[in-house]
């Protein structure tokens, strides 16, 4: 068994979630409009926490490797994608008090990678170790030129420098951070410890409903 292991706990601490790999693999800022619905979603409509919403979602890209729930938690749990059954993200959500604990991409992330969300304050807890800095923000296509430059203007402060900016990760770009986020979503989940099991054994069996809450208000700019 692991030495240290993460978790993921709703806002409510009826569900946890451990990881036996408490070292995310990855990480960069989502400024998509399906990553702020989702943050919607989980947080019931309150507007997520990311400093009045000019921040992206912090993204920590984890191994898709989960310590096998209790059937309590498992009880808890629920599968959706959001507005279309053919959307590419699954995302994992708590029935107790409905917090979005990670999501997988078809197809960036699978099979091997998931992705949790680290600036919603109370509304969904996470515990890693080493947390990489930030890589690059992404779908930053979402956001209006003033927002991008904003953006820039603060990272240079906090970093010394902005990060890139992938405008969509659909199309060819050599931006060599997104390369490396990319390679990195790609290495197999390790450890696999006994009592462990994928994101994808997780959820088999569960319905999937799809879900268009708070669509508006995260397509409102």
């Amino acid at each position: 068994m692991p030495a240290e292991m993460a978790t993921i706990t709703c806002s409510c601490g009826a569900v946890q979630l451990t990881l036996p790999n408490a070292v995310p693999k990855y990480r960069c800022g989502c400024c998509c409009t399906e990553c702020l619905q989702r943050a919607y979603i989980g947080t019931n409509g309150t507007p997520p926490p990311f400093s009045l919403l000019e921040e992206p979602v912090d993204l920590l890209y984890i191994d898709s490797q989960i310590m096998r729930p209790d059937s309590d938690t498992l009880a808890r749990l629920s599968v959706f994608k959001l507005n279309d059954q053919d959307a590419p993200n699954i995302n994992l959500r708590s029935k107790c008090c409905g917090s979005v604990l990670v999501t997988e991409n078809s197809e960036f992330h699978r099979p091997h990678t998931m992705a949790t969300f680290n600036n919603l304050g109370s509304f969904l807890k996470c515990t890693f170790s080493d947390l990489p800095e930030p890589g690059f923000n992404v779908f930053t296509k979402d956001w209006t030129a003033e927002k991008r430059q904003a953006l820039r203007k603060k990272e240079k402060l906090q970093y010394g420098k902005p990060l890139p900016q992938v405008d969509d990760p659909r199309l060819p770009t050599n931006e060599p951070a997104f390369v490396e986020g990319i390679a990195a979503m790609q290495l197999e989940a390790n450890p696999k410890p006994e009592g462990s099991i994928s994101f994808a054994e997780l959820i088999d069996g569960m319905e999937i409903d799809v879900v268009a809450d708070y669509y508006d208000e995260a397509h409102h700019d």
